[in-house]
């Protein structure tokens, strides 16, 4: 795949999409609330994501890669399932990469969840 894309998508539509991501997750923090793989597919607009591709997990393991380095939180601990209302399996594989203990993943997963609330809350 050529370098200046991602998954198919010309890399300058890809980054947009993840600042449009981004920008719309904090705001789901701010609410304290969740938002599924398919409404977020729905929100970004530079790229079409679809709910179960590998492009969507790749997409948010870089949003949750860039906020673990930026700010020590896997922002994309958000979206979650419809079904379950949690995230999937590759969330947690990803968790694990950046050296999360997910031998408990509903239990990180929640305590992950609360530190994204702490960190985006008003008057922070």
């Amino acid at each position: 795949m050529p370098e200046d894309t991602r998954y198919g998508f010309p890399l300058e539509a890809w980054e947009a999409a993840k600042a449009q991501a981004n920008a719309l997750l904090e705001q789901v923090a701010r609410d304290r609330g969740t938002i599924t793989y398919a409404e977020i597919c729905r929100e970004v607009e530079p790229i079409e994501l679809k709910p179960f591709s590998w492009a969507i997990m790749g997409f948010l393991n870089e949003i949750c890669t860039e906020a673990d380095a930026a700010h020590g939180i896997m922002l994309a601990s958000l979206v979650v399932r419809a079904d379950t209302r949690m995230p999937g399996d590759g969330y947690f594989r990803n968790a694990a990469r950046l050296g999360r203990d997910v031998s408990d993943p509903e239990a990180y997963w929640r305590s992950e969840v609360e530190r994204i609330y702490d960190v985006f809350s008003p008057g922070r």
